[in-house]
């Protein structure tokens, strides 16, 4: 629902401009970033969604206004220089990806957040490249629920722009102001944790759901001290970019909406599975595709 204009849902980590390069061809300058794959996810499924970034220059003469188009509240993104942050993503055949970062937006700090955000019901805390702090993650918290997925806190940018991933992160600073954390499985790899042991320690940080994302892998969440496997739904898959958030970001909406922890990872995985049937930021399903897809 909407609280006197306020977005229901916030996600807030940085827009990317993307180039993803794949075994069978190429798709160049397309948007990414978390506020694009969760943020049109959520538009999809007829949430109102806000959006916390920075951008530079670049985005706004090269771009049309996608976020507004779709009925993405747009106040929280700010224009600070003249490039976004920039990767490009190479792609395998078994889809593990390289990464190359071009460019660098500013950090998100407490102070970038609008504060008609902060009565929204949830914030889904994506970062790209270590923008957001645990200072502006505390920020957030209010009477409401926090989401969030590590993953750019583990990418480390050397000076040649080439990506890797650091295992030395401490999460913790993080986690105690969050309610779900969510790991996919490059991360998970690093920190070189049995799978189960890993979210439980993850839940003596602070949240009390973990779910660990295993790609066309089933699933595993420990919520209430039990675990729970979650079956991927199986489809073609033509492009792997951003089924994280989208994954994410869906599971956040119908976990607000009914606090059902498994139904909401099922209708999650369902989501996730049918947006990477398309290329790019397209094909975002609606409520009802969702439902089908899972009742099916």
């Amino acid at each position: 629902m909407m609280k006197n204009g306020t977005p229901e849902l916030v996600v807030v980590g940085h827009v990317a401009i993307d180039t993803n390069r794949f075994p069978h061809g190429m798709i160049e300058s397309t948007i990414g970033g978390a506020p694009t794959y969760a943020g049109l996810a959520m538009a999809a499924l007829g949430r109102r969604a806000g959006v916390v970034a920075k951008v530079g220059v670049d985005f706004t003469e090269r771009f049309p206004p996608l976020y507004s188009k779709f009925g993405v509240d747009t106040e929280g993104i700010l224009v600070t220089g003249e490039h976004t942050t920039t990767f490009e993503n190479i792609y395998d055949e078994r889809g593990h990806r390289t990464q190359l970062c071009k460019y660098i937006a500013p950090g998100i700090t407490p102070d970038d957040i609008p504060s008609s955000y902060l009565k929204s019901d949830g914030f889904y805390v994506s970062p790209l490249a270590d923008e957001v702090s645990p200072e502006t993650v505390e920020k957030l918290k209010n009477d409401n629920t926090i989401m969030m997925d590590p993953q750019g806190l583990f990418r480390q940018i050397g000076d040649d722009g080439k990506v890797t991933i650091r295992s030395d992160v401490d999460l913790k600073p993080f986690l105690e102001h969050v309610d779900v954390v969510k790991l996919g499985r490059d991360e998970a790899e690093l920190m070189m944790r049995e799978p189960k042991r890993l979210l439980e320690r993850l839940i003596e940080m602070g949240p009390k759901i973990a779910i660990l994302t295993q790609g066309e892998k089933p699933v595993l969440m420990l919520i209430g001290g039990k675990f729970h496997e979650i079956k991927s739904l199986r489809v073609d898959a033509r492009d792997p970019t951003g089924a994280g958030d989208v994954w994410g970001s869906v599971f956040l909406a119908r976990y607000i909406e009914t606090r059902d922890a498994v139904g909401s990872a099922n209708f999650a995985s369902a989501a996730a599975g049918l947006k990477i049937k398309y290329k790019g930021p397209v094909g975002f399903p609606s409520q009802g595709e969702v439902l089908a897809a899972v009742s099916g």
